[in-house]
């Protein structure tokens, strides 16, 4: 134990300190400077150096004959010397493993260590590993790596760090465009399963791409980053520089004509002022409580500004948001009165004119250098061609290429997860109200069409809206959201909040009515798939379903949680009716099939009452968003038409209460078509048709009455629509030829014609207007004794201004 103390190798480390015994004080020991590893002409270029003989950078740049290193004692030795190894390069290998003679006190020849150079060599090492876990820490590093071993050590010096920095960011700090897409090419920990993307980009202007993108093969290949970043340095530092300034302008540029350029074509189709924002309340109050686009006290805060005199303020985008949200409320919107032209109303004249103006400004814009604004515009033209039936047949299209735009942009993913934090939160949570809304648009359109879903093979993780009020954060917001509020408190986003826990199961069922097995579902799997759906209904709270004053967008805008509680029922209760519809028929060869009669007739039931207590208060949007009037009306005439006569079951004896819900759904067709107009009539004459079937079924009306009936509301309906037109139709002709319904004029007549009173005719003069919730008029039916009647009305095609004839019987074909 003495002999090892007292050893030369174990207290050598103490003497190199000068510690010596007591009698002398320890000799000072001479500062010793650190040994430079990379050769002079990378120390002079700085740039990393292999410290190869000649090193690996000077061979490539065509200069070996310049790369010498710096030994211990000084001396300058070439690396490329012509005749073999010179004797100088032994000391270059005792300065770079710390053996060999050298100048002042060191270590001996036995090639022990000193402290000193222990501390350096420690300290070396530890700068080496706090760098490398920088490295694999930023979004740039990961464990498949994007740098080379051989370029770590030796850039880390304080001046080249600041230039290495200096020049791989712009002015503002962020990285360099041309060498983002290297750097956040990465490996991101999604759960305990690593995931490849590719993801740019700051607030909504992003782009995402999957792992087989070409961008991800950067990280494929090992130093590529770290190769581009020192050529850039090396050799187009003068180009950087160049482009930065000139990268900085154009984006000045693009800042001011979406900000402040006005466009004047979309200010002119602007109404009054009084008009705007009779329309813009409309949207606010019943559209953002379920599809929230916008965030309303920001909104409420440059529309103010919108409106201030002399139209500074007024931007291209802004205005065509306006115009947009406008567009979506026109026929919504309560009127005194409703004017027509041709089979279209005036309302919708309008929102189909702004519709295409908003459609072609959004198609001029940009589409790398999107913003917020371009997506609320986008997904308000959608909503405005759904409520105003605008290109019907594109529905499902447009509402996929919406979802196909979101996820290009990355809505699907957590934007909290994303983007190094680019993204403030303000921008985080509209990212997630935009996505949820693009999900409830897709999703309705395939249920519609019955069309797959693109979300049924999508993978998506970005978390639901949290349940809160639009006053509880804004842009300003930059630390956190607040905490959520529990689901029983209503708030303008607890519809989308509720609406993604319902979203795997009806996702599942999407699959499952759109696919290649549709026709073989087990009985077993639809029971159970029928208790999901009731679980799921039973699971949505309860709000207090009075209208309350504010609280939902900070400018008094009215809560109403039945236009939620309405929507959150009825896209889980229609679900129930396809998967039952397929077992109607065979009720009567097993008993057990009556469970899908009871399910199927309670879910159109409930679907067309929750309808009708929107229609009460007067609240139209889901009437105008949906087909509900249309289909429950037809599912509850064929179930009903499905019972035996004298038939003791539920579904008969409701019969009377039947015959009254598509009552119900008529009168909402109507007000649908007295505001907007009747430019699609096979949906209503359907309606009527059914309707006659069902009471010439039941025997409350014989066949030819219940045909005569159907024929009246069609015609009836179409005489209210002509007399409100503007401008008012020429007058009838003295006398009306007798055309038959189905353009035959050998058709044998009733024996009672029907003569239309003049009261029932359009007139030169301007008629009052219509009261669109009025039930159609009847009386012509009735004669004395209320004995109803055959209708048999033979009008003049030109009087009624389009062939009847024609469009009912297309109507029947359709059916």
């Amino acid at each position: 134990m003495t002999e090892r103390s007292s050893s030369p190798e174990s207290d050598g480390g103490s003497r190199s300190h000068g510690d010596g015994d007591g009698d002398h004080p320890p000799a000072r020991k001479s500062k010793r400077q650190r040994v430079r590893l990379s050769c002079l002409e990378c120390r002079r270029r700085k740039l990393s150096c292999d410290r190869g003989f000649p090193c690996e950078r000077c061979i490539k740049s065509g200069t070996p004959d310049r790369c010498s290193y710096e030994s211990r004692n000084g001396e300058v030795v070439n690396a490329c010397a012509s005749s073999g190894i010179p004797p100088p390069f032994a000391q270059l290998d005792a300065r770079r493993f710390g053996v060999g003679p050298g100048p002042g006190p060191g270590p001996g020849p036995s090639g022990g260590l000193s402290s000193r150079e222990d501390h350096d060599r420690i300290r070396r090492l530890e700068l080496e590993l706090n760098q490398l876990k920088n490295l694999l820490s930023r979004p740039g590093g990961g464990a498949r790596g994007s740098f080379d071993g051989s370029t770590v050590a030796a850039t880390d010096s304080p001046s080249t760090r600041s230039r290495r920095d200096e020049n791989l960011t712009e002015l503002d700090g962020q990285p360099r465009l041309d060498v983002q897409e290297c750097i956040d090419a990465t490996t991101v920990a999604a759960g305990e399963k690593g995931e490849l993307r590719f993801f740019r980009g700051k607030g909504f202007r992003t782009r995402y791409f999957g792992p087989h993108n070409a961008s991800m093969a950067f990280v494929e290949l090992t130093g590529l980053c770290p190769f581009m970043r020192e050529t850039a340095d090396e050799w187009l530092r003068p180009v950087i520089l160049h482009d930065r300034k000139d990268r900085k302008r154009r984006a000045e540029d693009r800042d001011a004509a979406i900000l402040e350029k006005q466009d004047p074509e979309l200010e002119a189709l602007l109404p009054a002022r009084e008009e705007a924002d009779a329309l813009v309340s409309v949207y606010l109050d019943q559209f953002e409580q379920i599809h929230r686009i916008v965030h309303i006290p920001t909104f409420r805060k440059e529309y103010a500004e919108f409106w201030r005199p002399g139209g500074e303020n007024r931007h291209g985008a802004f205005t065509a948001l306006v115009l947009a949200m406008m567009a979506v409320a026109s026929c919504a919107h309560t009127r005194d009165s409703l004017k027509f032209i041709g089979m279209m109303s005036n309302a919708r004249h309008w929102a189909e004119r702004w519709i295409k103006s908003c459609d072609l400004w959004l198609s001029r814009q940009s589409q790398k250098h999107r913003r917020l604004i371009h997506f609320q515009i986008a997904c308000l033209l959608y909503l405005g061609k759904r409520v105003n039936t605008i290109k019907k047949k594109r529905f499902w299209t447009s509402s996929g290429a919406l979802v196909q735009d979101g996820i290009s942009v990355g809505l699907h993913r957590e934007p909290s997860h994303m983007g190094g934090g680019k993204i403030t939160v303000y921008n985080q949570e509209m990212r997630r109200r935009i996505w949820t809304t693009m999900q409830e648009f897709d999703m309705q359109a395939s249920f519609d069409h019955g069309l797959p879903t693109l979300l049924s093979q999508l993978h998506y993780d970005t978390n639901p809206p949290r349940n809160l009020d639009d006053e509880d954060f804004d842009e300003a917001t930059t630390t956190s959201l607040p905490p959520p509020k529990p689901a029983e408190e209503y708030t303008f986003c607890s519809f989308q909040n509720l609406t993604r826990r319902s979203l795997p199961l009806r996702l599942e069922l999407s699959r499952l009515l759109t696919g290649p097995m549709a026709a073989e579902i087990d009985y077993d799997q639809v029971i159970r798939y029928t208790n999901d759906l009731t679980h799921e209904i039973d699971a949505l709270p309860s709000w207090d379903m009075k209208n309350l004053q504010g609280g939902g967008g900070g400018g008094g805008e009215k809560k109403n949680p039945l236009i939620a509680y309405t929507l959150l029922h009825v896209q889980l209760r229609q679900y129930m009716i396809p998967l039952h519809q397929p077992y109607l028929k065979l009720r009567r060869q097993n008993s057990k099939y009556q469970y899908s009669e009871i399910i199927y007739y309670n879910a159109a039931r409930d679907i067309v009452l929750l309808h009708d207590k929107l229609h009460e208060q007067g609240v139209r949007s889901l009437n105008f968003l949906r087909e509900d009037a249309l289909t429950t009306a037809i599912n509850l005439c064929s179930v009903t038409m499905l019972q035996p006569r004298g038939s003791t079951n539920m579904i008969m004896i409701n019969s009377h209460h039947t015959l009254k819900l598509i009552e119900k759904c008529i009168a909402m067709k109507e007000d649908r078509l007295l505001r907007c107009g009747n430019n699609e009539p096979w949906g209503y004459s359907i309606m009527c048709a059914a309707l006659g079937l069902l009471e010439a079924h039941l025997g409350t009306k014989t066949a030819e009455v219940a045909k005569s009936t159907s024929a009246e509301r069609f015609v009836n309906l179409h005489y209210r629509l002509l007399a409100n037109q503007e401008p008012p139709p020429p007058p009838p002709p003295a006398v009306t030829p007798i055309i038959g319904l189905d353009n035959t004029p050998d058709r044998p007549k009733s024996a009672t014609p029907f003569i239309l009173p003049p009261s029932s005719l359009p007139t030169t003069t301007t008629a009052a207007p219509v009261d669109p919730t009025a039930a159609p008029a009847t009386a012509w039916m009735f004669g004395a004794g209320d004995q109803a009647q055959p209708f048999n009305m033979d009008p003049s095609l030109e009087l009624l201004g389009l062939n009847l004839n024609e469009l009912w019987g297309e109507s029947w074909e359709l059916g």
